[in-house]
């Protein structure tokens, strides 16, 4: 144990050289002022020293290497290793062979804010025989970022992490972590998406009315039928709640003085979340009266 010892020893005592990447922070940045842009995020140390001296620098620690801020100017540079003394974890017993890079830049501007929307990004699949029958709802709608001038003037909106929706058959409450943006800040990190998934089927709705519009008061425009089927596709749910006069259906008198065909296609209106699958007759016979 003590030839190992002494083996140690004398193998510490001996000079060495590592190499260390380390990443840089920016200290001492003015009130209201923010870094907007930076030449490198790590700086590589090659230090040369006693075996002892060195194995301080490596075992168990992370450090920083530091580099104060100089006022308010906009753009700055500055030389590593003039920033070395700032760094007091580095031993004033080693020697700096080797920095790469040689000189770090980095640019500060003011802070300022701004509200923006948020948009989720999200894959949706559905089981067979269902479907989205709702808007998207994102809760809250906005965020405020915060950060320096020119980055906060280049985002428009704030997108959420990706997230996939499996094997859809009902609605949807989740929370969703926003995407960072670099060197802006959020006044909130997540937001809550809601929307509905129901099973999707056909109704017929047997006994809607057909409109006739626009008819000038000395005649009549008569609809053989006056009633028509209407098949809508939409959730079960939303389908159940729909009744005969929430579908809107009529025809232009116009249709009729420059018809062709001897028939006239009705125009439908249906409720939203819900489409259109067919019409039953298609189209309507008519008969122009005048008084």
């Amino acid at each position: 144990m003590f030839s190992v010892l002494l083996w140690v020893y004398v193998s510490f005592s001996g000079e060495y050289t590592i190499n260390l990447r380390v990443p840089i922070e920016i200290k001492n940045i003015p009130e209201g002022f923010a870094v907007s842009s930076y030449s490198a995020d790590y700086v590589s140390l090659s230090l040369k020293g006693r075996g002892w001296q060195l194995a301080q620098h490596t075992v168990g620690r992370n450090p920083k290497f530091y580099i104060y801020c100089k006022g308010k100017q906009r753009h700055q540079s500055v030389s590593i290793r003039n920033e070395v003394e700032n760094n007091k974890w580095i031993s004033s017993t080693l020697q700096i062979v080797e920095t790469s890079p040689q000189i770090f830049e980095f640019t500060i501007e003011e802070i300022k804010s701004k509200k923006v929307e948020i948009i989720p990004v999200i894959s949706m699949v559905f089981k067979p025989g269902y479907g989205l029958v709702s808007d998207i709802e994102v809760i809250p709608d906005s965020v405020v970022i915060i950060g320096p001038e020119s980055r906060v003037e280049d985002v428009d909106l704030v997108k959420t992490e990706l997230k996939i929706f499996e094997n859809l058959d009902r609605p949807v409450e989740e929370v969703l972590k926003l995407e960072k943006i670099n060197f802006v800040k959020f006044n909130r990190d997540e937001c809550k998406v809601k929307f509905d998934v129901q099973k999707i089927v056909d109704k017929n709705f047997e006994n809607v009315t057909v409109e006739t519009r626009n008819v000038p008061p000395s005649q009549q425009l008569v609809l053989s039928p006056a009633k028509i089927t209407v098949v809508l596709r939409g959730g079960i749910k939303i389908l159940t709640k729909i009744k005969d006069e929430d579908i809107k259906a009529y025809v232009e008198f116009s249709q009729a003085l420059h018809d062709t065909l001897g028939a006239i296609k009705p125009t439908v209106i249906v409720p939203e979340k819900t489409s259109l699958i067919d019409i039953k007759p298609p189209r309507l016979d008519y008969i122009i009266k005048k008084y």
